[in-house]
């Protein structure tokens, strides 16, 4: 009994293992959100359920970043083998309205986010930052680089950002603007479950190709290279013309799970002080987020030959990964609203915050003197 004691006590201090503390709740959240019938089960059950979980357990809790890089290499190579040479073609064409929709975006965001600053009296760079439909790790890096953000807000505002937006934009498309939409993702390609049916020497060249965009993603600060290093690599191979691989059911579900597991673990909402305080302001304002781009969709839809799910989908103030996951489950283009999000996320950092970090030098310059 002494050695059964000593045992789980050894076991209980190594933090590697409470992984398999984790890996149960996030189980129980896919299997329950699917069994209710719920959207996109394997990704947002988990998400909900360790987030609750972690609440109560989270010393006994861990969920190393390397199973969410993991979860994107799947999907990056299932969303690359959408970017056929039609698919890119028709990508160049729609660079002006991804350049305008992404600007008005901005605008309505900064509009909202200097309500938010008004309101809750914190400087207009942290809301803009908390607003910015640009990712959470990419904003809260971003913050700590601007004098006078507040990385804490940042991360919640985006945190709450997240969730509100993956809770609300994939319930419209699936019940509202999809006729065909499936509760999860399905392999549009070969309907296999669980094995990979593909050529083994491509498996191996495909691997090796994505290990190095990865690699070379990472040293130039790419955002999110695991899931782009895949993605680059699978449309490489398509437009190359050896077909890449479709990635069956099982282990797209699989993907999610580690991402909503992940998310779950990684979302912080434990600082009461702050929900209370900023929760109303920041729910309202990304409704009105929401609102905006869903009445952009349509006007847009008016003038473009765009399916309407397609459109709102490649628009809305999510991330890129859980917008291509919702694209793939209503069986929408994932490589348009891949592009679409690929671009805002690359205006917002390499156009938007360099202005952000000038603007802010120099109102402190000013401050000073």
């Amino acid at each position: 009994m002494k050695l059964l004691g000593n045992f789980l006590a050894s076991f209980l201090q190594n933090k590697q293992s409470h992984i398999l503390f984790v890996v149960p709740f996030a189980l129980l959240g896919g299997f329950l959100f699917q069994n209710l019938g719920l959207f996109l089960p394997w990704l947002l059950g988990p998400l909900f359920i360790v987030m609750a979980a972690r609440i109560k357990f989270e010393k006994y809790m861990h969920w190393p970043g390397v199973l969410r890089s993991l979860g994107l290499i799947i999907l990056g190579l299932q969303l690359g083998s959408s970017f056929t040479r039609e698919a890119l073609g028709q990508m160049g064409k729609y660079l002006p309205l991804m350049l305008v929709t992404t600007v008005l975006i901005i605008l309505f965001t900064i509009f909202t986010a200097y309500l938010l600053a008004k309101r809750m009296n914190i400087s207009l760079n942290t809301a803009l930052l908390g607003s910015f439909p640009g990712g959470l790790s990419q904003m809260v890096v971003l913050s700590g680089e601007i004098e006078d953000a507040d990385e804490t807000v940042v991360a919640f505002m985006q945190t709450l950002r997240i969730i509100l937006v993956i809770s609300i934009v994939p319930w419209l498309v699936i019940h509202i603007l999809s006729e065909r939409a499936s509760l999860g993702i399905t392999n549009a390609g070969k309907q296999t479950f669980f094995l990979l049916e593909y050529d083994w020497k491509l498996a191996l060249l495909i691997i090796l190709v994505t290990a190095i965009f990865i690699t070379v993603g990472k040293k130039a600060s790419v955002p999110i290279p695991f899931m782009l290093g895949p993605l680059l690599a699978a449309a490489l191979f398509n437009v190359a013309g050896s077909e890449a691989p479709q990635i069956p059911t099982f282990w797209l579900n699989f993907a999610q799970l580690l991402l909503g597991a992940h998310l779950g673990y990684t979302l912080k909402v434990n600082n009461p002080r702050l929900f209370r305080r900023m929760f109303g302001m920041i729910f309202v304002t990304n409704v009105l987020l929401i609102g905006f781009c869903y009445a952009l969709t349509i006007i847009l839809v008016r003038y473009f030959q765009f399916p309407i799910n397609e459109l709102f989908l490649s628009i809305a103030p999510g991330g890129v990964t859980e917008m291509a996951v919702t694209a793939m489950a209503v069986h929408a283009d994932v490589s348009l609203v891949t592009s679409f999000h690929l671009f805002r996320i690359l205006f917002i950092l390499f156009l938007l915050s360099p202005v952000m970090k000038w603007m802010a030098g120099k109102w402190t310059a000013v401050q000073k003197e």
